[in-house]
């Protein structure tokens, strides 16, 4: 990407000037910056078809594209088109060596590290606490940034306990107010759990209404909230068409690992 790439997307999101430019370096800057300690960020939804699927594949992209070491991407969501499948990976039995990794050699055991990533889907993901606690617990240290794909969990159910094991937990909703307003009711809950996960909104424009929404629900907020435009090359599972599509997903990269190191 040439210096007048980055610049025309800075205008389109940010503004003409200078403003537009310093926020856009610093959004790139927070991913790849040094970190303390690993980080492990979660993406889930209140109900499917929100596009978490989708989210956690663009941030998986995003921060791999910008850190030199691979990032572990995780899926243990019930979907068939989950992250695995964009990342066109095939789900993976229990490896013993995995299981008691002391070195990054160990912890890459039958994966494959393919254009900065790793990824990992259990075969058995009824129990995605217990999968990823048996398979993704023992190895996630050994990278600087895991990104988990939990798909759909209900409040009542396991959303608590899915969040409890992440760093920073991505709560994607539709960028309609209904479902918007309804992911905000769980974010103080969230916050709230006794391992204190940072939380941040992705909210999705699927009815193309805009960004409204998220502004409004920005406003005041102690977490961040990130409107995610339609765009129709996510839903093909590919890289975003528009320039305010891919400067969303940086800015959400980057909230994301900030907010993960806040408790670092």
């Amino acid at each position: 990407m040439t210096v007048l790439d980055l610049r025309a997307l800075s205008t389109a999101v940010f503004g003409s000037g200078a403003n537009g430019r310093v926020e856009l370096t610093t959004a790139d800057a927070a991913i790849r910056g040094g970190l303390s300690t690993t980080r492990r960020i979660g993406v889930l939804s209140l109900s499917p078809g929100a596009g978490t699927s989708t989210v956690a594949h663009q941030l998986v992209r995003a921060v791999a594209a910008r850190r030199s070491e691979p990032v572990l991407a995780v899926d243990v969501s019930t979907a068939p088109t989950g992250l695995a499948a964009r990342l066109g990976v095939e789900p993976v039995a229990p490896d013993e060596t995995r299981a008691v990794a002391r070195t990054t050699a160990e912890a890459l055991s039958g994966l494959e590290v393919r254009d900065g990533v790793v990824a990992l889907r259990p075969r058995e993901t009824d129990d995605a606490v217990g999968a990823w606690l048996g398979e993704a617990a023992p190895i996630a240290r050994f990278f600087d940034v895991s990104v988990t794909d939990f798909g759909a969990r209900h409040p009542l159910a396991d959303l608590a306990t899915c969040a409890a094991l992440c760093d920073v937990v991505c709560l994607v909703s539709d960028g309609r107010r209904s479902p918007a307003e309804h992911a905000r009711s769980v974010v103080e809950a969230v916050a709230g759990l006794p391992e204190t996960p940072s939380v941040a909104l992705a909210l999705v424009d699927h009815a193309r209404e805009g960004d409204g929404v998220a502004r409004a629900l920005a406003t005041g907020a102690d977490h961040p909230v990130v409107a995610v435009p339609f765009d129709p090359g996510l839903a093909a599972n590919g890289r975003a068409r528009r320039s305010t599509t891919h400067l969303a997903v940086v800015k959400l990269a980057a909230a994301l690992v900030a907010a993960s190191g806040r408790g670092a």
